[in-house]
């Protein structure tokens, strides 16, 4: 450039390694109740690498099955995405769950409907570059209580439209801020819509809905609990108390508690300090 340029264009480095994610928006994956039910796809692309992985397993990336927390109803499946790009970038497929949301089908619709999406993920293994003995589940509030579901009936026909399909086999959960206990959240309105009445109402739904009352110390894959302690919508005592429940059963788990942090995973529930957990937790599993 001469030397008038010089004065107004600014050089600055191109970013060294790291990984690129290309996304999939909008895959159809089950039709129910005549609603086409969708994944967001998130795979790490261009000079992606497996870095710190057995070489195994290159080009087999672990999988991150993600059910997006809505208070059961419809869920925004585009807002959440940009933190669960950084996991893409660290080597992971992350799928986002679509499930029915509650004024359609109430419980145990939304449970059936992440089985599917796991299943259907597990049958394209191949395709979206996951291997499939490194599938674990996570979500967020409601969308936790859904992948607590999942980890807690994993290898059992419990809450399962579908048992003589393709098992889920999970090797680990992860939920952010979950309500863990149905049977206490009698005011909430989004758990009165999904269990089909207040807990007092309908207290078999109300436990049915709860992931404790499914426990059992048959072997499972661990399980993160990340709760922030402002928040004021899920105590985070439905974290500590479900902690507590797993130990009693002989599961291993950890709980990430995040000072300050209220009811949300964007973004002070899902910092660096998070994303690193949530990194080693799934390496570990």
């Amino acid at each position: 450039m001469d030397e008038d340029e010089a004065g107004h264009v600014r050089v600055i480095e191109a970013p060294r390694g790291g990984t690129n994610v290309f996304v999939h928006l909008g895959v159809p994956y089950v039709t129910r109740d005549g609603r086409t039910l969708h994944l967001q796809i998130i795979q790490p692309s261009g000079d992606a690498a497996m870095v710190g992985w057995d070489e195994a397993f290159a080009g087999r990336y672990p999988c991150l099955v993600f059910v997006q927390g809505s208070g059961w109803g419809p869920q925004a499946l585009g807002a959440g995405l940009w933190p669960l790009c950084r996991l893409a970038e660290r080597g992971y497929v992350v799928a986002v769950v679509e499930y029915r949301p509650s004024s359609v089908a109430p419980h145990p619709a939304q449970v059936h409907d992440a089985k599917a999406a796991v299943r259907w993920l597990r049958r394209r293994a191949d395709r979206y570059g996951i291997d499939p003995d490194r599938l674990s589940i996570a979500g967020d509030s409601s969308g936790g209580q859904v992948a607590l579901l999942l980890h807690a009936t994993d290898g059992t026909a419990e809450l399962d439209d579908r048992p003589d399909a393709l098992p889920l086999a999970l090797r680990s959960a992860v939920a952010f801020y979950p309500p863990t206990d149905l049977t206490t959240m009698e005011q909430d309105d989004a758990v009165r819509d999904m269990l089909g009445g207040r807990p007092s109402e309908v207290p078999d739904v109300a436990l049915d809905a709860s992931p404790a009352s499914h426990l059992d110390a048959r072997p499972r894959g661990p399980v993160l609990l990340v709760h922030g302690t402002a928040d004021d919508v899920v105590p985070h005592a439905h974290s500590l108390d479900y902690a507590r429940e797993l130990r009693r059963h002989g599961q291993r788990v950890q709980v990430v508690l995040v000072e300050g942090a209220g009811h949300g995973i964007w973004p002070s529930t899902f910092g660096p300090e998070v994303i690193d957990a949530v990194e080693e937790h799934l390496r570990s599993s």
